[in-house]
């Protein structure tokens, strides 16, 4: 077994608050997880994948038979302690394999089975998905820390069986619940983004993207590598604050707010990679009960290796109140505001982004330009400030009208990637400005 070294660091961009209300603090806990040995050499545990393919008619033209190719490229880098199922879906839904040891011995089995498969028909995408969770789930019977992943590849939009989004999201979070994580790779420009998106964050995975269908290996052996870079999952953070202190969080990570505690789900958590959340905490009017404000940070989450439970913390946070000209004199911890800054750029191009996909261009504009503003007096003296201003007052200048759903995608992917602290699978590409430059 590999020791985990599992911490938590947490601070505050300034530590005073002014007495007279409406200071605007932030708080940063960063999240680290590393084994203590060399991790290229420690064996990692056996996977349970669950393979689900879309083989709609929209899927051809090429976007099938790279699937096909990832999947048995991807298949051809397990060991005969993994297993492997493979689903596919349109009206109905077909059981390729069901839990098999992948390995030299059924390899060239598996790799038939998976080229057999030919478009058809509709989008059946929650009985494709519901399927491959019972394949992968069955594999735990006979081993019980063999984690079900399921991996859903689609490019376009479900139109028969369950369909709406909500619905879908409750059952992918009850699995989760249950031990079943899900991933989910759109490919093309006309998927649903926001199903897929759903549908990873309620399932502890993560969202993939393939522009083309040349990038769909590079993707999907990219989720590969991130599985086996993982040392935790279903991570959490919890945050409990005073109830007169406003908080929001910032960046994409789903999160849930109630009373004066919040939780935010980090999902998979990579040996060696940090994971940062921020809080913004609006804070009240001074009185004698709030001559400081006190903040208590705790994290969560299992060992990918034994399934045991892991928490860390409490780290305690305390603003103290301050006059008014105490609070002007202090300091700011640059390095902290230089995460804040990186985190609500972030928040600001994915929320603009759901704006504009959604169609509300004027709460588009408003927002961009309102969060423009404020973010240019506080990102000022940071390396960098200029560059990340221009680019979001470009964002404000052009969010009013209709984008593209490649910009809108792009947008939303950055955001995530920034949020999650992940690198992009698909190689060098264009940056979201730079597409929104030229979406004209």
């Amino acid at each position: 077994m590999n020791e985990l070294n599992f911490t938590l660091t947490t601070g505050v961009d300034r530590t005073l608050f002014w007495e007279g209300g409406d200071s605007v603090r932030y708080l940063v806990a960063r999240l680290n997880a590393a084994k203590n040995d060399d991790a290229s050499v420690a064996k990692r545990p056996p996977l349970n994948i669950a393979l689900v393919i879309d083989a709609s008619r929209s899927m051809g033209g090429g976007k099938l038979a790279a699937a096909q190719m990832a999947a048995i490229g991807l298949v051809e880098r397990l060991s005969a302690d993994d297993r492997i199922s493979v689903v596919s879906f349109a009206d109905d839904v077909v059981v390729h394999i069901d839990g098999m040891a992948a390995g030299p011995d059924n390899l060239s089995r598996i790799r038939a089975e998976i080229s057999s498969i030919r478009t058809r028909g509709m989008t059946f995408l929650s009985g494709g998905y519901f399927a491959g969770v019972e394949c992968a789930a069955s594999v735990i019977a006979d081993d019980p820390t063999m984690t079900p992943r399921v991996l859903l590849l689609s490019d376009g939009q479900a139109n028969r069986g369950l369909t709406d989004p909500n619905e879908l999201f409750e059952h992918v979070g009850q699995l989760r619940q249950r031990g079943v994580l899900t991933s989910t790779l759109g490919v093309g420009d006309g998927y649903d983004e926001n199903l897929l998106r759903g549908m990873a964050e309620h399932g502890g995975g993560r969202l993939h993207d393939a522009e083309l269908t040349e990038e769909i290996t590079s993707v999907l052996h990219g989720e590969l590598d991130d599985i086996t870079l993982t040392v935790i999952e279903d991570a959490k953070l919890h945050l409990t604050f005073p109830d007169s202190v406003q908080v929001d969080l910032l960046g994409t990570l789903p999160h849930v707010l109630q009373g004066h505690s919040a939780e935010v789900v980090l999902g998979p958590v990579q040996s060696g990679v940090e994971r940062v959340v921020v809080f913004k905490l609006t804070c009240p009017l001074a009185d004698i009960f709030s001559q400081q404000l006190d903040f208590t940070v705790t994290a969560s989450g299992q060992t990918v290796e034994t399934g045991e439970a892991l928490s860390v913390g409490p780290d305690n946070v305390t603003l103290t109140v301050a006059s008014g000209a105490e609070n002007n004199a202090q300091s700011r911890d640059d390095a902290l505001a230089a995460i804040v800054a990186r985190i609500w750029s972030a928040h600001i191009i994915a929320t603009a982004a759901r704006f504009n996909r959604d169609e509300a261009y004027r709460e588009a504009e408003e927002f961009a330009a309102e969060q423009v503003h404020h973010f240019r007096r506080y990102v000022q003296g940071l390396d960098g400030a200029d560059d990340m201003v221009r680019e979001l007052r470009m964002l404000a200048g052009r969010i009013g009208r209709r984008m593209s759903s490649r910009s809108t995608k792009e947008m939303y992917l950055h955001s995530n990637r920034v949020s999650s602290s992940r690198t992009d699978r698909r190689g060098e590409k264009p940056s979201w400005s730079e597409r929104l430059r030229d979406d004209r």
